[in-house]
């Protein structure tokens, strides 16, 4: 080996592009493992770090999300690459996520490698593709530019290789010297509460060396680094410059994104913190308004994701990392709110305990998923709010024109109606005004109150643009 290469340390390089465009299939195939498979719904749901070895040298590669809800983390990931392999697949071209991968790798300044995959399926263009890529001002050598493109076809091997030999050539160019004797700094790329091995970071390291036995200290507290594991799940007594592992020994679990030192500050551990009783009192109170849940995830990526994507449409009173527990169950009862455990386990004696306790949890391991459900959620929730606030409803039956003004002949259907009444005009279910009740009258008399069953003739002001069919409904007097 050259003893002048061996001073630098492994490129880290970092999958990223659309879901579902082969990014993890191509990892599985540079790893020769079976990891593709592994993943719920077919997109990776948070990021993994792996080595491989190619040509007697290792190549770190880090695999982030496709989905649009992950955007945090693939920003993560162009963060902490050397280089990025954009994954395009040439039967589909470029795509939201493919264009934010972009504006990532664009702001972070990262050389860049476009692998285009799938070439060997019917409808493939990659011709296609560079021209989009064109336009998102990625051009391809072949066009003039700088930026190398490797067709791709997974199943039959092909421009794997080349792939690889492209990341080592621009490695070459640019190489990071390795300085496994400066002071530690390591990227925590994912982080996770285990039931039996306690809180766990996924970190690459930069700078330094990482060792069985180090002290490490977080805020005033002073920890020991009890394990090093390695992404093939083995031990390993230390890790240098270039190198992914999980450590073991952490009493919290750290921000994604955080750099581990000798000396670490943490960020807010807010998300990872159980509340006390009388705050998910408060934040029920405070909910009213709103539909309430409480989030566990299996890692504090997932969680930022989920909670990012939902906080418009739900309020999230609490959440935390790991299996779900007993306190949870607790804290949801009170405050009448479900769980939502996306990747979480949920053991048999929690789920008696929630059984009993008439506390809902929803399990979820694709978070559009759980997306789509807090959208169904919301909306369900919103209209349940406005059928509570309704006294009155009526449908139109007839309409009359009295001395320049429309009245509407009414059959009161539900509850009642009042004059000075605000209501809204609904018709086939879709609102289409607003107004309030100015006159109501029964057989040329007037009234103060119509109730169901009731046939009467409604003035509105102002005055809508109603027809036989449409529907009042009566929010009451404001």
């Amino acid at each position: 080996m050259d003893k002048s290469k061996e001073n630098f340390r492994p490129p880290i390089v970092t999958i990223m592009g659309h879901v579902d465009h082969g990014k993890t299939t191509l990892l599985d195939a540079i790893r020769k493992t079976n990891v593709a498979q592994k993943e719920h719904g077919g997109i990776t749901q948070h990021i993994g770090a792996y080595q491989i070895i190619f040509q007697d040298k290792p190549i770190t590669f880090v695999d982030t999300p496709g989905h649009a809800a992950f955007e945090r983390m693939r920003y993560r990931g162009a963060q902490i690459a050397d280089i990025v392999v954009l994954v395009v697949a040439a039967t589909e071209g470029v795509k939201p996520q493919t264009q934010e991968a972009i504006k990532h790798i664009k702001k972070e300044n990262r050389q860049v490698v476009v692998a285009i995959t799938k070439t060997d399926l019917q409808g493939s263009n990659p011709e296609k593709i560079k021209k989009e890529l064109q336009k998102e001002e990625i051009i391809a050598e072949s066009y003039g530019g700088n930026v190398p493109v490797v067709e791709i076809a997974t199943p039959k091997g092909k421009g794997i290789t080349e792939l690889l030999e492209v990341i080592e050539l621009l490695w070459q160019i640019s190489p990071q010297k390795s300085l496994p004797k400066d002071p530690l700094e390591a990227v925590v790329v994912e982080s996770y509460l285990d039931k039996n091995r306690g809180s766990i970071a996924t970190v690459i390291v930069e700078k330094g060396t990482l060792t069985v036995g180090q002290k490490l200290v977080v805020d005033t507290e002073t920890i020991t680094v009890k394990a090093l594991i390695d992404d093939l799940g083995k031990s390993v007594k230390e890790a240098i410059p270039g190198k992914p592992v999980e450590i073991l020994g952490f009493k919290h679990v750290l921000e994604v994104g955080a750099l581990v030192k000798d000396q670490i500050t943490t960020k807010s551990q807010s998300k990872n913190v159980q509340a006390t009783l009388s705050e998910i009192i408060a934040k029920s109170e405070e909910a009213r308004g709103r539909f309430k849940v409480i989030v566990k995830a299996d890692v504090t990526g997932s969680l930022e994701a989920v909670i990012e994507n939902i906080k418009d449409k739900v309020l999230v009173i609490n959440s935390g990392t790991g299996a779900v527990t007993p306190a949870d169950i607790s804290f949801a009862k009170v405050s009448k709110a479900p769980i939502l455990a996306f990747n979480s386990k949920v053991s048999n004696q929690v789920k008696s305990q929630a059984d009993r306790e008439g506390v809902v949890i929803k399990n979820y391991s694709v978070i559009y998923d759980l997306i789509k459900d807090m959208e169904d959620v919301a909306t369900g929730f919103e209209e349940a709010k406005q059928e509570l606030k309704i006294t009155g409803r009526a449908k139109i039956v007839a309409t009359f024109d009295i001395e320049g003004k429309k009245i509407a002949g009414a059959q009161v259907t539900q509850g009642k109606l009042k004059i000075t009444d605000k209501i809204i005009l609904k018709r086939q279910n879709t609102q289409i005004g607003e107004s309030e009740i100015k006159n109501l009258k029964r057989f040329k008399k007037e009234q103060d109150t119509v109730s169901q069953g009731q046939d009467c003739g409604i003035l509105l002001e102002p005055i809508l643009d109603f027809t036989e069919g449409d529907v009042i409904e009566s929010l009451g007097s404001k």
